[in-house]
């Protein structure tokens, strides 16, 4: 059967994007393949044609394969297919597990499948652009552990912004972020396994964004919580640098990555919840061989175990990334614009939620800072945060999220590289200015859960943030700075942009704190039996 002639060229680009309202698509050659009533827009792209819909302003195309993986092996590219594959509907999400009760194990296909959890996602507004749209490339959160890209609908910011969005997922806790390849003396296994397949996400970008309208060399990586630390650890694996061209990082840097040591015991505590003992080849066959229910409740029993911490994550290995966070803290970082910030109280969510991932009170925050730090070090710091309810908030969030993002940006910025500072003020009535409450204005949601969270509808003052702060994301992504009004931050002045209902400019916000830590940083994954706290340069 002939295809129609009917083409849309994206201007600037050279590739078709074909809207055949009629044509359906017939593979003689194979058993195998796509077959169905073509209604909306077809993109070619290496391992096949898609199809998307059109969906408010924007096209939208959801669970397009970037990689496939066997399990603890590096990503490759997707296998090809025939005919036309829709793509209309999230992919599967990669396995997980939230705590340690087998019931809160999520494996099952169609929603959960580790075959077939490497999906992205993509936007991209109406119309032809005069040129290729910059692209937005967003990393989830969730610890290393739980989430996906469904919760994230890009329409509004492709649409609003003039952006091609995009969205992935990865693999997750024991299956993308455990030091195996130690635990089982296994050099040749591939480590981080979970960062291995954002850069074969970006490089799927590279290959294939343009017949999406994309510019290929205009992206900018950006991501919250795991998503931050994720941009931040892209920023210094050179092997990543040629395949973006900005970074966003809200609440989130390098020091919550776990070191060697650390990520090696963990590996073993799962061998161990799992009952495989010994190493090299036959004991990875053994984990190999294991459903994937068997990994997550191990996971969930390690996680118990580890009060305080996470029992997946990345980790400093000498070949992806630097070997320790003293050499990451050397380490150069891409030279590309930044935009980077927390909220204001980012510990009230972990409160709340009662999550112990995190050092939260007096006796836990004083032991990890005595634990880490010279006794000097941490008197000063504790120094600076007063005995009070407000003030072990503001150590937790300083600890964890806060210092560790400024003062990433710090070492950006010193490096020479244009950085953007923020602290996200806005306060939901119940509870606070807390982890995550960003996202809400980022990517609207309309649920009676998202309304919720966010502190009400997104109307009047609380609609016109989530349109500033979505329209200095897009200016960022189209044009390396975030729009008028926002300054750079340079070490002389360190001006910060307030995000609230009513926005505005500060010098040095919370300068006392930042000169108690004195560049220190502390790393809380890092084992008590190695040096954990670095000074940045």
């Amino acid at each position: 059967m002939s295809k129609p002639a009917a083409t849309a060229a994206v201007a600037g680009v050279g590739v078709a994007v074909r809207d055949d309202s009629m044509w359906t698509q017939v593979s003689a050659e194979r058993d195998i393949g796509y077959c169905h009533r073509v209604s909306g827009p077809i993109v070619e792209t290496t391992a096949g044609e898609v199809e998307g819909a059109r969906v408010e302003g924007v096209r939208r195309w959801l669970g397009i394969p970037y990689a496939q993986a066997e399990r603890f092996a590096a990503p490759e590219p997707p296998a090809p297919w025939q005919g036309v594959r829709k793509a209309d509907a999230f992919g599967p999400q990669c396995p997980q597990i939230f705590g340690h009760k087998p019931k809160n194990a999520q494996y099952q296909a169609p929603g959960y499948d580790e075959a077939r959890c490497l999906g992205i996602n993509v936007w991209a507004p109406e119309g032809e652009p005069e040129r290729p749209r910059p692209v937005f490339f967003w990393i989830h959160g969730g610890a290393f552990t739980l989430g996906s890209a469904d919760i994230y609908d890009g329409a509004a910011l492709a649409r609003s912004g003039d952006v091609v969005v995009v969205s992935i997922n990865y693999r997750l806790g024991a299956l993308g972020f455990v030091n195996f390849e130690d635990a089982l003396d296994l050099p040749q296994l591939p480590s981080n396994l979970g960062l291995r397949d954002m850069i074969a996400a970006l490089e799927w970008v590279r290959d294939n964004i343009a017949a999406f309208g994309g510019d290929p060399g205009q992206v900018t990586i950006a991501g919250e919580s795991a998503g931050s630390m994720a941009v931040s650890l892209l920023m210094i694996c050179e092997r990543a640098w040629p395949l973006f061209h900005g970074a966003i990082m809200q609440s989130g840097a390098i020091s919550l990555i776990h070191d060697r040591a650390k990520s090696t015991g963990l590996a073993r505590r799962h061998l161990e919840q799992l009952g495989i003992s010994g190493s090299g080849e036959a004991a990875l066959e053994q984990l190999r061989g294991l459903d994937v229910r068997s990994l997550l409740l191990a996971h969930g029993q390690v996680d118990k175990l580890e009060a305080g911490g996470i029992a997946a994550a990345p980790w400093f290995d000498g070949d992806l990334l630097p070997a320790s966070l003293p050499e990451a803290l050397e380490q150069r970082h891409a030279p590309v614009p930044l935009i980077a910030g927390a909220t204001r109280e980012e510990s009230r969510l972990f409160e709340l939620a009662r999550m112990d991932i995190l050092p939260l009170g007096w006796p836990a925050l004083e032991a990890v800072l005595e634990q880490r730090l010279s006794a000097e070090d941490a008197e000063r710091v504790l120094a600076a945060y007063p005995r009070t309810k407000r003030g072990r908030r503001d150590l937790a969030t300083d600890l964890a999220f806060a210092i560790p993002t400024r003062t990433f940006a710090e070492r950006h910025a010193s490096q020479g590289n244009p950085t953007w500072y923020y602290r996200f003020d806005y306060s939901h009535p119940l509870f606070g200015a807390c982890h995550g409450i960003d996202l809400l204005m980022l990517w609207p949601g309309t649920s009676l859960r998202a309304t919720l969270a966010r502190g009400g509808p997104q109307t009047g003052k609380r609609l016109a943030l989530a349109k500033r702060m979505r329209g200095h994301w897009a200016s960022f992504t189209r044009t390396g700075e975030p729009g008028s009004g926002w300054p750079r931050y340079e070490l002389d002045s360190r001006q910060v942009y307030l995000f609230d209902k009513t926005d505005e400019v500060a010098k040095n916000p919370d300068g006392d704190k930042l000169e108690a830590w004195h560049g220190v940083v502390i790393g809380p994954g890092a084992s008590s039996e190695a040096p954990a706290a670095s000074r940045g340069s």
